[in-house]
């Protein structure tokens, strides 16, 4: 594992996406308690119930179901789902008394720890035998890995360097209809971003408008962030619906004047698949994206108490989250190195990502449908 993930994954300093322990949920206990665990003793009693379905944003899910099937002779189902997608599924599921879905890697923290354990719809468990291997910040709720989103821009067209370096630059006229982005108000995640920024480094997109424009920020807004999340709204940005259609619009041939998009690495495995050239924009500042945590949620109803531990075990291994580090996740298990093909080469550019500050995900989640009122109000 490199430096960079190595200090992303142990720089307590640094880091702050796990929550404290005092924010954490007290755990409700299903299937073997802790106090008899054993990973031979969790496999025996996984082994005698009925087989499970698990659910991830990301398509690989159906693969490292397909996995954990082979390893443990027990039938797991995949199911690819949208963040906002499965937590509709989960509480209503949990309301009706008929869970049907067992597992969950969730994408939206501040959801999970404010809604989903709180409400008793999921619960958050860590093997025991991983404690050693997970720094704590990512114990409580238990946190598979970051999934790295940047900005990215066509390299058939741009070579090397990316045509833009300030996030402010996007709010230009230059760059007016020429920013693809996944539709925030159907990616919760984006608008948690927006209020961390606001919440925590609102100076650094302060000096990032003076190094753009060569003046001070005037703005009516309550935050440099608000202003420039009203600006790029107002620049007609190409909303798309998921980040798998930002790709081939910056990369489609044949074009001169491509543009920027917003996207997670994952999806630079297709654009080589499919021949089209994209970077990422290493330049950019104050961040060249961001890091979002996905969480391992158990629903606190499955029939199948074990088997969806051992699963939920399973993910925070290298071996099982394997498909998903070849996309370019980051796995919170410190001894999981990322693999050397990784295409989108992330590794060398993580420390320039903007990391959650999870001690305010409450807030986050207050305010967002603040923010997506903003967005919608501004984007029309």
């Amino acid at each position: 594992m490199t430096k960079t993930l190595i200090g992303l994954l142990t720089g307590a300093s640094a880091l702050a996406i796990g929550l404290t322990h005092a924010m954490a949920q007290e755990p409700k206990q299903i299937g073997i308690p802790d106090s008899e665990y054993s990973l031979e003793a969790l496999i025996e009693a996984a082994k005698k119930e009925a087989p499970i379905t698990v659910i991830d944003a990301t398509g690989k899910i159906v693969t490292m179901a397909e996995n954990f099937s082979a390893k443990y002779g027990l039938k797991a189902t995949g199911v690819k789902m949208s963040g906002q997608d499965q937590e509709q599924v989960i509480a209503r599921e949990a309301t009706a008394g008929n869970v049907r879905t067992d597992v969950f890697n969730m994408s939206n923290l501040p959801s999970v720890t404010s809604q989903i354990l709180p409400q008793g719809h999921g619960i958050s468990w860590l093997a025991p035998d991983l404690k050693d291997k997970i720094p704590a910040a990512y114990q409580s709720p238990a946190i598979t890995s970051n999934n790295p989103w940047v900005f990215a821009y066509n390299t058939d067209v741009h070579g090397e360097a990316c045509p833009v370096s300030n996030l402010w630059a996007l709010t230009t006229e230059e760059w007016k209809g020429r920013v693809a982005i996944p539709d925030p108000l159907l990616r919760n995640e984006t608008m948690f971003w927006f209020n961390q920024i606001a919440t925590h480094d609102d100076a650094a997109m302060r000096q990032a408008y003076k190094a753009q424009f060569g003046e001070e920020l005037k703005t009516e807004e309550t935050s440099a962030t608000a202003e420039w999340v009203k600006r790029l709204a107002q620049n007609k940005p190409m909303v798309t619906r998921s980040d798998t259609d930002v790709g081939p619009v910056i990369g489609a041939p044949g074009q001169e004047k491509p543009p920027i998009g917003f996207l997670s690495v994952a999806i630079f495995r297709d654009a080589k698949k499919d021949g089209y050239g994209m970077g990422i924009c290493k330049e950019m500042k104050p961040w060249i994206g961001q890091l979002t945590p996905r969480v391992a949620v158990i629903a606190a109803g499955t029939k199948s108490p074990n088997a969806a531990k051992l699963f939920a075990r399973f993910m925070m291994t290298e071996e099982g989250m394997a498909p998903q580090l070849g996309d370019g996740k980051i796995s919170t298990n410190i001894e999981a190195k990322m693999p050397e093909k990784e295409v989108s080469g992330i590794a060398k550019y993580a420390d320039l990502l903007y990391v959650n500050h999870s001690e305010t995900a409450p807030d986050d989640f207050a305010k967002l449908q603040d923010w997506q009122d903003f967005w919608l109000q501004h984007s029309r």
